[in-house]
């Protein structure tokens, strides 16, 4: 199949599939992309690829991926740091600015011109969808946390929502925040995707929000392994970290686990966009056919003196 678009550039890990495009004229005209949206079932062995092409991505342009990524985190926390609304604010402006962090790993894949604007390009033409999803995290994590009060008393409301420090020792605060955890699972994975799904397929948030499920339960072997990967990863290099710092400064092993952690950071969010990619794919626009130009006036006249 032809590319539509030879400046772009291929990416790491196996394409999503190419589909056809639509051979019916009457359906073409009511469809916004030549690509419909599929969800592509991939092999267990691209959970690992996520994690590694995340960190190829990143190290092509660290510095504006980490600007991206930091600016998106600081705004995230200041808006949460605000009196009485800090979490609803946080919840509405998590998925344009974490689009805009995508829309950056888009730009530096496809090595378009890269601008901090892009942390904000999310909200230029899908504000209200993206708004209106945030909004929607807002309501289910409340939910989440009214269906745990009748467990603890209010205790997990408290600490998420107040600050307070929790009592360790109390086993309804355990059962809480067991069940709270996997109701927290359940909605991450429905709301994984969203963000991308909106602002590149124009889903409205019921759809960007299946889709997202289903692209997650279609692929659960995948994430299984990028889990895992990066759990085995996080543990083996703070033990090697920290053992190896308690033995001259005390302490000081956390610390530099903590701050490499920070660090690559980016490379984590790059790796989500690289699990998108593969899932999803992007939109191919379609091209409208260039009407032909009308003959000239005088040969149209030669025809009906002819006729």
């Amino acid at each position: 199949m032809r590319n539509d678009n030879p400046t772009e550039t291929k990416p790491f890990s196996v394409p999503p599939p190419d589909t056809q495009l639509l051979q019916d004229d009457s359906k073409r005209r009511h469809q916004p992309f030549a690509r419909p949206l599929k969800v592509r079932r991939v092999p267990m062995q691209h959970g690992w690829y996520w994690l590694i092409e995340g960190f190829m991505l990143w190290a092509r342009n660290p510095a504006f991926l980490s600007f991206l990524a930091f600016s998106c985190i600081f705004g995230i926390l200041v808006a949460l740091a605000a009196p009485y609304v800090g979490g609803l604010l946080g919840s509405i402006l998590y998925p344009g600015l974490m689009l805009g962090v995508f829309n950056g790993c888009r730009a530096i894949d496809r090595k378009r011109t890269l601008s901090p604007g892009l942390l904000f390009s999310g909200f230029r033409r899908h504000a209200f969808d993206l708004l209106l999803a945030g909004f929607c995290n807002f309501i289910a994590l409340t939910i989440m946390l009214l269906v745990t009060w009748p467990i603890d008393g209010g205790m997990m409301w408290k600490v998420v929502m107040l600050g307070e420090v929790p009592n360790m020792e109390s086993t309804r605060f355990l059962y809480s925040s067991l069940v709270s955890a996997l109701l927290f699972m359940v909605w991450g994975v429905a709301y994984l995707f969203v963000p991308q799904l909106i602002g590149w397929w124009r889903l409205s948030v019921p759809k960007a929000l299946v889709f997202s499920l289903k692209g997650c339960l279609f692929n659960w072997l995948p994430f299984f392994t990028y889990v895992f990967c990066f759990g085995f990863f996080v543990i083996i290099l703070s033990a090697l970290v920290i053992n190896f710092f308690e033995l001259t400064y005390e302490g000081l092993g956390v610390v530099v686990c903590a701050v490499f952690l920070l660090i690559t950071s980016p490379a984590l969010i790059a790796s989500f966009y690289v699990a998108a990619r593969d899932i999803f794919g992007f939109p191919r626009r379609r091209r409208h056919r260039r009407r032909p130009s009308d003959p000239e006036p005088d040969e149209r006249k030669k025809h009906r003196v002819r006729a």
